[in-house]
């Protein structure tokens, strides 16, 4: 019987720290996007790494939802860019702008999709947000200081213009 007790207070204390190393992983690096833990933990797990600040922004934007009201339009926009950084930094660049519902950048495609309220905000101020945040689009050039300021594997190759 002891042996028993103890071969499953093993595993549960095996358990509590392989979920103490997920937490861990989840917290330690900046992109917090890709922590898989539910939403309870998940806002454990960041109110522990910086006071909650930099989840309290990731989880206001997954938090967003679509409006089924006429007045939310839908735009899918072509962004220069390469990767994760780059996703996290596109999509951060709108978390805060009135009107935009959600927006979604694939690393792949490059293709940001986008919700946003019309009468609040306009494409064009969203193609400006982004430029302003170091990305091109078809249509609106990054600043070349800002560019230059992005990490190196986030310069992508720009579309001349």
């Amino acid at each position: 019987m002891k042996p028993l007790m103890m071969m499953l207070a093993l595993l549960f204390l095996g358990s509590m720290s392989a979920q103490a190393q997920s937490a861990k992983a989840c917290c330690s690096g900046k992109d917090k996007t890709s922590c898989t833990k539910t939403a309870e933990a998940q806002k454990a797990c960041c109110a522990k790494n910086e006071g909650g600040k930099a989840c309290a922004k990731m989880s206001k934007a997954k938090a967003q939802k679509v409006s089924s009201d006429a007045n939310v339009s839908t735009a899918s926009i072509r962004i220069y860019g390469n990767c994760g950084m780059c996703k996290r930094t596109i999509e951060g660049a709108l978390n805060e702008v009135e009107g935009v519902h959600s927006a979604d950048w694939d690393v792949k495609s490059g293709m940001l999709s986008v919700a946003y309220e019309a009468e609040k905000v306009t494409e064009d101020d969203i193609k400006a947000k982004v430029a302003a945040a170091g990305y091109d689009s078809d249509t609106h050039r990054a600043p070349d200081e800002v560019y230059a300021n992005l990490h190196a594997c986030c310069q992508y190759d720009r579309p001349k213009g």
